[in-house]
């Protein structure tokens, strides 16, 4: 019997053993689940106070949103002395000069720094060189090709990027169904035992292109595994680890890391206001526009444009509208005749000088109008002409590239622009690769617009013209990452996000949650130093 008694108070004992071993594990499991979740708000507060940033002000004079330390670098959440329940968020990016991929800043990454693919096919494209080379045809006629040629011209700059691939990427985004040269509609994937096709509108992610003939995920994420935007080590180590790699030294990023799907700008002034149209239809109404904002003779020499173009390149032909019995004089000019020309890029207007043959009561007349705009001295007034007046009345300004962060494969993806004049962005950037931070404030100030290209000589005037239409300083919608974690190991949580600050109030389009490719950054790159 008393053996028996043994047995049974060896059982329970152990039972509750078992019980209270069990509850252990069950409580700690519960105590790391709790800090995941902590991880995961700390990593959402980061979004949020980005998104609260973006609405504040957009403008780079007013706020880094480049590289700040101290803005988004460990931002204390929760408040601790013990360093392992210390929490905090830090907002991560790679510093796209650092030509060894071992650097990070603290900031967001523009979308305006990458092709967006849904804005190609609406760029108002220079055909010219293509329809030049084409080969002659008997019908006398080549189509869209001169123009399709253009579009795929902006995807050739990315590394690997076929025509086969490119045509077949736009096709996928294009409204018709007619294959381009080397593309693919419906047919070309039925025929592959696809059951899908293109999406013939814009794609929604960039995960998309995967579906697209020809595209896959080495060229889409390259050797980056982690998409942290780092070299790590076993990126770097052949085939002895996962991802399979050249061992180069250097970090293939894929395209993701140069297209997007969402890079546009407000077209409005830094105080929130509309600008001056300069295209608009009523002459009246835009010299009046422009006397507000300048002066007499700015207002005359901007219409007289409209009317007659440069004296080196003055517009001829007949005037759109009948002059009436009663002119409508502004300036010396009789605006009821109408425009002849559209302003193409601001710069169209920088030191030229407008001929106008006016005919008035006494006979004609010949009226000289200079630009006040000098193109010797463009660094002292550009900045607020480009927010005062705009060549299009469309609130956004889709798909223009930012010249300051954009990297090599992108700039050169920019009609017109050639390998000399990418490499002289890239030499004059004078990005510290350290730390992300331009030189100087004055540096920060001068290339607060694209015109910092012609004031430091990057490219002549000219070439600014052409280029203008497809290039920009800054952007309005940001991607980010986003680690929310302690100060001593534990639980993390990494979110990709992306914020549109183009409209009224900022909106967050996307957020991806990365915490299972890892934290991507070490502790001591996270925490501030004390």
């Amino acid at each position: 019997m008393l053996v028996v008694v043994l047995v049974v108070v060896s059982l329970l004992t152990l039972g509750a053993y078992t019980f209270s071993e069990m509850m252990m594990v069950e409580a700690e499991a519960t105590g790391m689940y709790a800090r995941q979740v902590q991880t995961r708000a700390m990593a959402d507060s980061g979004v949020e106070l980005v998104a609260a940033l973006l609405g504040d002000s957009l403008d780079p004079l007013e706020m880094n949103f480049y590289h700040d330390a101290e803005q988004f670098q460990g931002v204390t959440v929760i408040s601790n002395d013990n360093a392992g329940l210390r929490g905090r968020f830090s907002v991560v990016a790679p510093i796209e000069a650092d030509p060894e991929y071992r650097q990070i800043r603290f900031g967001l990454i523009d979308e305006s720094a990458r092709i967006n693919i849904n804005a190609i096919l609406s760029l108002q494209l220079d055909t010219t060189d293509f329809e030049a080379n084409l080969p002659a045809d008997d019908g006398g006629g080549n189509g869209n090709l001169p123009l399709e040629l253009a579009q795929r011209e902006i995807l050739m700059g990315l590394p690997q990027m076929t025509e086969e691939i490119a045509d077949c990427i736009l096709d996928w985004i294009d409204e018709d169904e007619d294959v381009r040269e080397y593309g693919a509609e419906f047919g070309e994937y039925d025929a592959m035992g696809l059951d899908y096709g293109p999406r013939n509108g814009p794609i929604k992610s960039l995960d998309e292109l995967l579906k697209i003939n020809g595209v896959d995920s080495w060229l889409l994420y390259g050797e980056d595994a982690n998409r942290n935007g780092l070299l790590d080590p076993n990126e770097d180590d052949g085939e002895a680890r996962p991802p399979f790699d050249d061992a180069d030294g250097l970090l293939n990023l894929g395209w993701s890391s140069l297209l997007t799907t969402t890079g546009r700008e407000v077209n409005l002034r830094s105080d929130g206001e509309e600008k001056i149209h300069l295209n608009q239809g009523q002459l009246t109404d835009l010299y009046d526009a422009i006397l507000e904002e300048f002066d007499d003779a700015t207002a005359a020499f901007v219409v007289a444009y409209r009317m007659y173009g440069s004296t080196d390149d003055p517009e001829t032909g007949d005037w759109p509208v009948p002059e009436p019995g009663s002119p409508v004089t502004r300036g010396d000019l009789n605006l009821a005749r109408g425009y002849r020309r559209e302003v193409g890029s601001i710069y169209d207007l920088i030191g030229i000088t407008v001929t106008a043959n006016e005919e008035g009561e006494n006979g004609g007349q010949t009226l000289t109008f200079e630009s006040p705009w000098n193109a010797g001295d463009m660094v002292t007034y550009l900045p607020t002409l480009l927010d005062s007046v705009s060549v299009s009345e469309d609130p956004f300004i889709n798909g223009r590239i930012n010249v300051n962060q954009a990297r090599r494969e992108v700039l050169l993806g920019v009609p017109q622009m050639t390998e000399e004049i990418v490499d002289g962005i890239l030499a004059a950037r004078a990005v510290d690769t350290k730390t992300g931070e331009p030189s100087s404030p004055e540096i920060q100030e001068q290339r607060a617009t694209a015109g910092w290209l012609v004031i430091e000589g990057i490219v002549d005037l000219e070439t600014m013209r052409t280029l203008a239409p497809y290039v920009t300083s800054r952007g309005s919608v940001f991607r980010m990452q986003i680690v929310g974690h302690y100060d001593v190991g534990g639980p993390f949580t990494r979110l990709e996000a992306v914020v549109d600050a183009s409209g009224e109030l900022p909106k967050i389009t996307f957020v991806r949650d990365l915490t299972e490719l890892g934290k991507g950054y070490s502790y001591q790159l996270l925490i501030p130093p004390e």
